[in-house]
């Protein structure tokens, strides 16, 4: 048997449960609650039980669930169209045996929806989205949308280095419902202006989405220039904004002046977790912060303060986060990094990756304890 969807409450299970079984398909509904504290466990994890089908009736049910849990998205109240505050980079877990687990990704999903995060951004740096197949990205991105249930917006990382390829995700991540989709540059060879402008906007008219630029220039080889996000930005009009991962608040505003010069409206989020109240104060709209993940806290403080005008509040808490720079240290991918942090701070139980990626050293532990201790995320 195969689990084929993951029900918030025991009313949304036992009507998918009648809308398989009228097409024919058998279904085995499996409780997770806990006799006299059901109420409590559905409350902690969000989760009420899971809907198991036939092995060889897998795909007809997934898709017969997906396509009524996006009828349903459509009849709710629109999340607001301008994507702001803490969206976080969400890490894809797996089990100790490599394969992507289902319950623990749900468990952390809920956990940062309720510690008020604004938003989650699925299979992006921090979500290992190199190291998984097409149909795990697509099974991932269809996980997370239907955990969040339209709470907050869920932005699909479909980066890829084929322009086709990233359409392809672009159109999957609308059919189920996503709030946006964001892609790097197409990386391994060094693309050209023109080839960076033609990418997105392909990407742009291949879906009706909202389209953000992913900007790492760290990792994808080069930079993309202001003046071409502005050029998106002015020709494009569902390209709505950027994640800007660069170590640079000048590159940020001149990115945040030349796009607003031709879209007041358009999206300027950084990437670097340390830049957030820098960000907000130049009038930017907010962070993807991979230690959001195991620290979300801080960050969400620094949102509401800045916002409601107490500067002093919202600095005395990005000092809390300054040493963040030396969690990111070790000569590991940040993903290695900030799920190690996550077993220290008794969020998961092991910080399995997939080779190559490979765990950090003991000393590389040492030092990243330390350091967490420092945050007061450790003892």
């Amino acid at each position: 048997m195969r689990t084929v969807h993951t029900a918030g409450d025991e009313a949304e299970a036992l009507m998918l449960q009648g809308l398989l079984e009228e097409a024919g398909i058998p279904v085995v509904l499996r409780s997770r609650q806990i006799p006299g504290y059901a109420e409590v466990v559905e409350s902690a994890t969000g989760v009420w039980g899971d809907l198991l089908v036939p092995d060889e009736r897998e795909a007809e049910a997934r898709e017969l669930v997906t396509g009524y849990l996006t009828s349903t998205l459509e009849t709710r109240p629109a999340l607001s169209e301008k994507l702001g505050g803490v969206i976080v980079p969400v890490v894809t877990l797996f089990d100790e045996g490599g394969a992507i687990d289902e319950p623990a990704n749900i468990r952390h999903l809920e956990w940062l929806i309720g510690q008020g995060v604004h938003g989650l951004f699925a299979l992006g740096t921090a979500g290992e989205f190199t190291s998984l197949s097409r149909e795990e990205r697509q099974a991932f991105a269809e996980l997370v949308v239907r955990t969040a249930r339209g709470r907050v917006p869920v932005l699909v990382g479909v980066s890829s280095p084929w322009t086709e390829e990233a359409i392809a995700y672009a159109e999957h991540a609308e059919s189920i419902g996503a709030s946006g989709v964001a892609a790097v540059l197409p990386y391994y060879w060094i693309p050209p202006d023109r080839s960076i402008y033609e990418h997105f906007r392909l990407l742009s008219v291949g879906t009706s989405l909202p389209v953000y630029v992913y900007n790492f220039p760290a990792l994808t080889g080069r930079s993309i220039p202001p003046k071409l996000v502005a050029r998106l930005a002015a020709e494009r009009p569902n390209v709505v904004g950027i994640k800007d991962t660069v170590d640079s608040i000048a590159h940020i505003q001149e990115t945040l002046t030349l796009a607003r010069a031709v879209r007041p409206d358009f999206t300027v989020l950084c990437g670097m977790d340390y830049h957030l109240l820098n960000t907000i104060l130049i009038g930017g709209d907010g962070c993807v912060p991979g230690s959001a993940n195991f620290v979300p806290g801080p960050f969400v403080r620094i949102w509401t303060s800045a916002t409601e005008g107490r500067v002093t509040d919202a600095a005395e808490d990005a000092r809390s986060l300054a040493p963040v720079p030396a969690i990111y240290g070790a000569d590991a991918p940040v993903f290695v990094i900030v799920k190690e942090a996550m077993v220290m701070a008794g969020l998961i139980l092991h910080a399995t990756t997939r080779p190559p990626a490979l765990p950090l050293t003991d000393d590389e532990r040492r030092r990243l304890r330390r350091t967490l201790a420092e945050m007061g995320v450790t003892r």
